[in-house]
Order: structure tokens, then sequence, then C-alpha cells
């Protein structure tokens, strides 16, 4: 007797790179290339007791100016306000504790942005959605 053992994760928004979760109280996203920015990387978020979060941001960037970034509403496609402020990445890589639980960034249309620079602040260079957590139902049997 063969037993088949298949491993289903989540499918990420809007055709993008698939969205590895790390735990319950933690998330690694991909941060997927925007407009031929040649820069991609990860956001890793990860809960810091019941209302914050640890947010880190890695990319593939040459030393630079810094690099903008946030939580923004919206998709990647569709860009909104800013939610939350993160750390400028700087030589690849910023660190924020931001006061929101991994539960309020996982309730659905908000994104992980990064910007080329402080003065190109609208030209996106990566970015990723933060997936909608999935709510438990239980099915009575």
């Amino acid at each position: 007797m063969a037993v088949l053992l298949l491993a289903l994760a989540p499918v990420g928004c809007g055709g993008e790179e698939e969205q590895a979760a790390a735990g319950d109280n933690a998330l690694t996203l991909t941060l997927a290339e925007q407009k031929g920015s040649g820069q991609s990387g990860s956001a890793t978020l990860a809960a810091e007791g019941d209302a914050k979060t640890r947010i880190v941001v890695e990319l593939s960037s040459p030393p630079g100016p810094a690099q903008p970034s946030h939580v923004h509403s919206g998709t990647c496609d569709d860009i909104g306000e800013v939610v939350q402020p993160l750390e400028s990445v700087q030589d690849g890589r910023a660190e924020t504790v931001v006061p929101m639980s991994l539960e309020e960034l996982r309730r659905g249309q908000l994104i992980v942005h990064a910007h080329k620079s402080e003065t190109e602040s609208k030209v996106s260079v990566a970015c990723a959605e933060i997936p909608k957590a999935a709510t438990s139902r239980g099915y009575g049997y």
C-alpha cells in the first residue's frame, strides 16, 4: 500500500511569488521586484507579544541612499496610504517594531513596500502582500 503525502501552502495574491509561513508567530514574505527595479528580497513579520510585530526587510540593494519602507493599505498593484512607517532600508536591511499585532497586520489588504529613495519616493522597488489570516471553521462531524 502506497501513501501519498501532499504539502499544501497558501497561494499568493495576484499571481505573486509564494509567501511562506514561518510558524504561528512569524511569517516570511517574498518581496517581488517592482517596475524593473532589479531589487527583490524578503520581509519577515514576527509577533512581539500580543500588541507588537517586528518587521525585518531585506533587499538585494546596492550600497546607496536609504530606501524608505512602509506597511501600506491596498495591493502591490494598487498601493494605498501608509499604515505604518518602517525604518528605511540601508545596505539591504531594515528592522522595525510596529505597534500592531501580527493578527492586525493579517487582516487583509495590507502590503510591505519599499521605495527607491527619499527623493524618489514615488518609485516602487519591491512589494509583498501580507496574506489574510485563515479563519478556522468547525465542521460539526
